[in-house]
């Protein structure tokens, strides 16, 4: 992972609203924020986190300007290195279309998708789909676990090596390397297999905000990245490590999971410094910009800003090889086919 090279993760969220309130959503809308996602990946951001909701936001400067899962398809084919992050909520969406569409956006970008399942209770989102209040905290998390059980499944339905395409044979794939899922469990019944080819990553980055004990055992049980709030009575290096500790505990290798700390964009002149001492004292792998408040182009700028500093001041490369995916480009593992390994 990233603190075996030095190079210190960088994820931003992409800021999608324009300046002045304006609610367009036509096509300067999105080209403001497909040349949002270019600057930023010029600037060395490794991935951009896509946010969503299923509801109206309290404040509508806080409403996604674009859904997630199509606003990432459209962006991975005008970018070429940056990852793309689609915030999903595994209360309303089911495993088999969003295994669909990951696959799509994971092929579409040659290995750059990711997702961040939300959990957090929204009655109003609730509503929205013919649901009367809703579940426990325990209860969501338990299904956001079955989500993930099913989706890597669904991605591993065909083998690496399943499609042949080969003409002189006229072999164009081997049916014993197609798998079908059966899985019946407490939230989900899904048959499978996934009807596209296993994705270049061969599971699309699984990024989590573990904001408390529970977020973070259920982080460490499924997560690729782990995005942790900057608290100021919690030393960094401790979390990071209870992160690693958890993940062991659970039977995976803790270098296969990047701990990323959040750190808010202030404009102060130190900061690069200070994300660069914090990486060196294995406090994080790697930091999300938050943007400031304020003017959105003000607020991306700034993030920029910061970006570029951290790869001046620690002499990272800003941009990955060609043709690396997002697990490439931050020292993550690829997920063998569960078929395969067997």
């Amino acid at each position: 992972m990233t603190q075996r090279d030095g190079r210190i993760t960088l994820f931003t969220r992409l800021i999608t609203a324009p300046d002045g309130g304006s609610r367009d959503l036509g096509t300067g809308s999105f080209a403001r924020v497909r040349d949002r996602a270019r600057e930023a990946e010029a600037a060395g951001i490794d991935a951009l986190l896509l946010h969503d909701r299923q509801s109206a936001a309290p404040d509508p400067a806080d409403d996604p300007y674009f859904e997630a899962g199509t606003l990432a398809g459209a962006l991975a084919v005008c970018t070429r290195s940056v990852g793309l992050v689609a915030s999903v909520s595994t209360e309303h969406a089911l495993p088999y279309h969003l295994a669909r569409l990951l696959a799509t956006v994971d092929h579409l970008g040659s290995g750059r998708a990711g997702w961040q399942p939300l959990t957090a209770a929204d009655p109003d989102a609730a509503a929205n789909y013919s649901r009367a209040g809703g579940p426990s905290a325990a209860a969501r998390r338990s299904r956001a676990a079955e989500f993930v059980t099913v989706l890597t499944g669904l991605w591993d339905s065909f083998d690496d090596d399943a499609f042949r395409r080969d003409r002189e044979s006229g072999v164009y794939f081997t049916p014993e390397k197609l798998h079908t899922l059966d899985h019946k469990g407490e939230h989900f019944e899904v048959a499978g297999p996934l009807n596209i080819a296993r994705p270049p990553q061969g599971h699309p980055l699984l990024v989590h905000h573990a904001a408390d004990a529970d977020d973070i055992a259920l982080a460490a049980r499924v997560a690729d990245v782990v995005l942790v709030p900057a608290q100021g009575s919690q030393d960094p290096a401790r979390v990071r490590e209870a992160v690693r500790e958890q993940a062991r505990a659970a039977g995976r290798d803790a270098d296969g999971i990047a701990v990323l700390l959040d750190w808010p964009v202030d404009g102060d002149p130190g900061a690069a410094a200070r994300l660069r001492a914090l990486f060196d004292a294995g406090a994080a792998d790697g930091f999300t910009l938050l943007a400031p408040t304020g003017s959105a182009e003000a607020a991306h700028d700034a993030v920029l800003a910061l970006a570029t500093e951290v790869r001046e001041h620690g002499h990272d490369l800003p941009t990955a090889p060609d043709g690396a995916t997002l697990r490439d480009r931050l020292g993550l593992p690829r997920p063998a086919g569960r078929y395969q390994a067997a």
